[in-house]
């Protein structure tokens, strides 16, 4: 097994100032990293009169960069080609790599690891009043350098394994375009408003707690993530720990109709799913209302799935209300909204035809899931040395290139 060494990143990583002072009239390409590790991107052109800073530093591909305000969030990169010569702030620091000691992938990987992002964060809560993860703490951060040979095997199986990620998550995006068809493709009914359908929409309550998850067995506020389009994900829950103004009717059933009322952005503000798999003394917070329609007129499982449909929800966002950081809708609007609501029999037909394609959806999220558990697993294995890529491997790269 070869020796690893471990020394300070700025031993081998030298920040880049290539500096640009900026002049009024000129307009800019600018460039950021995406928070929660979603990479590096294009923000658009800009000038003097919307980018306060006077100036700016040029980005060269393969440079390394770093969102200095969601490190604990893997907000690193390594600058891809098409942004060459773009512009970033102070606030996305960029770093040449010694290319005799280190890979930009290599370094990329080691910051994916969950273990270093817990670290950073420890790190930055640790520091009272601090928000940044900044260029001196990159640079004093102690990192793995193995040889140069064993970086390229570890970032080249590493790239596999991301390649079927990716070849997966094209196939589940493609099955979720045909359910939002298969939703669309409703059968045509007497249209009714929603009110003369359901029983009652029901509501929870405001309750202040913290983020903290629920023991086997204790009582819980669902979270608004709980409700996503058409899924429901019942480890979305908060420990409550005082119950006080909660009563049975406020508890979360299997098979209950819940949707969201508010939302930080109006395309998600409506979204409706069947509870399942639901912990006992789950209860409803005051953003999710419960539906109960009339069962001789509306399965609920239906409306499910008809208040999923690109066309209705269209209506919903539409009509939501409220902030930029908070839409909502109301009960007289959601009342109000008209839906086709065929004979109970075509319901049945339309619930089993996209309750088939939602089933292919959820078992490629459950695949997407496992991978990214077993990406995660090995990597950690690969940079903790518990897994040695043989020097033999190298002689199939070669061929490969």
């Amino acid at each position: 097994m070869s020796e690893w060494k471990t020394v300070p990143a700025g031993t081998v990583a030298t920040q880049r100032k290539d500096v640009v002072t900026l002049a009024p009239g000129v307009e800019y390409r600018t460039m950021g990293v995406r928070w929660y590790g979603r990479g590096a991107y294009d923000r658009g052109a800009g000038s003097t009169e919307t980018i306060k800073a006077k100036r700016l530093f040029r980005a060269h591909g393969g440079d390394f960069v770093f969102n200095r305000i969601d490190t604990q969030n893997g907000a690193f990169d390594v600058v891809p080609a098409e942004l060459h010569g773009a512009l970033a702030t102070n606030e996305f620091p960029l770093y040449v790599l010694d290319p005799d000691r280190l890979l930009p992938r290599f370094l990329l990987l080691y910051f994916q690891q969950r273990s270093v992002l817990g670290q950073i964060d420890a790190m930055r809560a640790g520091s009272e009043g601090r928000s940044r993860w900044k260029e001196a703490d990159f640079e004093a951060w102690r990192i793995p350098l193995p040889p140069l040979s064993e970086q390229r095997r570890i970032v080249d199986v590493m790239a596999a394994v991301d390649k079927q990620i990716d070849a997966l998550h094209a196939e589940r995006q493609r099955a979720a375009s045909l359910l939002a068809l298969a939703r669309d493709a409703y059968p045509e009914g007497i249209e009714c408003a929603l009110s003369s359908v359901v029983s009652g929409i029901q509501g929870g309550k405001s309750v202040q707690t913290s983020d903290e998850k629920p023991k086997t067995g204790e009582p819980a506020v669902l979270k608004l993530s709980a409700v996503q389009l058409g899924t429901f994900v019942a480890s979305e829950a908060k420990r409550l720990s005082d119950l006080t103004g909660y009563t049975n009717a406020h508890r979360v059933a299997e098979g209950d109709l819940l949707i969201t009322r508010a939302s930080g952005s109006f395309d998600r503000v409506g979204y409706a799913a069947i509870a399942r798999n639901v912990a006992p003394r789950t209860y409803l917070p005051d953003l999710i209302w419960r539906i109960r329609t009339k069962p001789e007129v509306c399965s609920e499982t239906f409306l499910a799935h008809l208040l999923c449909a690109p066309s209705v929800r269209s209506t919903i966002t539409a009509s939501a209300r409220g902030t930029a950081s908070m839409r909502k809708i109301n009960k007289a609007m959601l009342g109000s909204l008209r839906l086709p609501i065929p004979s109970l029999e075509e319901q049945s037909e339309y619930v089993q035809h996209c309750n088939a394609v939602a089933f292919a959806v959820e078992n490629l999220d459950l695949e997407l899931a496992d991978l990214r558990a077993f990406r995660s697993a090995l990597l950690a294995s690969l940079l903790n040395q518990e897994i040695e890529i043989p020097e033999t491997y190298d002689a199939l790269l070669t061929e490969v290139c």
